[in-house]
């Protein structure tokens, strides 16, 4: 599937498992369907069972790095207490589409106006990873919440497809919070913006669970997307 999304995604799945195929799938918000579209995912639950095959939504980031990764660290722990994890990463080798999507080139007005519409997305996938994060932990969250906020660059930073002049914006500061008992028990944050290098800032996924034990795990630089 080319979309992020399961109403997009849904016929070209339904096709699939109809003639007995097994899916995988990028489109992110298939890591948990369930989240957004609970009738879809069960359509598409009940399909893939009477056809005898299966249905993954995976990925690096819905997937791996900010959710299957977390979990699987807090394998090893007694008590979970809270999670914070993010990932740094470097938005150049991408185009024009995602350049839109996360705001870059943008001035802060226009990146404020479209969060508004709509055009300026972030991260898509938040809802799906702390959803499951907070599912097999067994915690019953509150709410989830979101914030989106510009990454204003000091510098002249030029790709192939964006030129950001200072002041200009870089890319998109996507933060997704999970609230249990007017707390935020789950912290992920994802800051994409082209050349964050020239700023001093290095790209790494980042993961903090405070439990019995403690763990920190960073890996340096970035897990490439596109090649996960």
């Amino acid at each position: 599937c080319t979309t992020s999304f399961v109403k997009q995604a849904y016929d070209q799945i339904k096709l699939a498992l109809e003639k007995k195929i097994n899916v995988i799938t990028i489109a992110e918000e298939m890591y948990n369907p369930w989240v957004k579209n609970p009738g879809l995912a069960e359509e598409i639950d009940n399909l893939a069972k009477m056809n005898g095959v299966t249905v993954l939504g995976t990925g690096i980031n819905p997937g791996f790095v900010l959710d299957t990764l977390i979990l699987t660290l807090t394998g090893v722990c007694l008590e979970v207490d809270k999670i914070k994890a993010s990932r740094i990463n470097d938005l150049s080798p991408y185009g024009p589409t995602v350049m839109r999507t996360q705001g870059v080139g943008t001035t802060v007005e226009e990146f404020k106006k479209g969060i508004s519409d709509g055009t300026i997305v972030g991260h898509i996938g938040f809802l799906e990873s702390v959803g499951t994060i907070a599912k097999y932990l067994g915690w019953k969250l509150n709410e989830i919440k979101q914030t989106r906020e510009p990454i204003i660059s000091n510098v002249l930073r030029k790709t192939q497809h964006a030129l950001v002049k200072p002041g200009m914006v870089a890319g998109c500061n996507h933060k997704a919070y999970g609230i249990k008992n007017g707390k935020a028990v789950i912290t992920l944050e994802h800051p994409q913006q082209i050349l964050p290098e020239l700023e001093g800032i290095k790209t790494g996924d980042y993961i903090s669970i405070k439990g019995k034990p403690e763990i920190n795990l960073s890996i340096k630089p970035e897990i490439q997307g596109g090649i996960g």
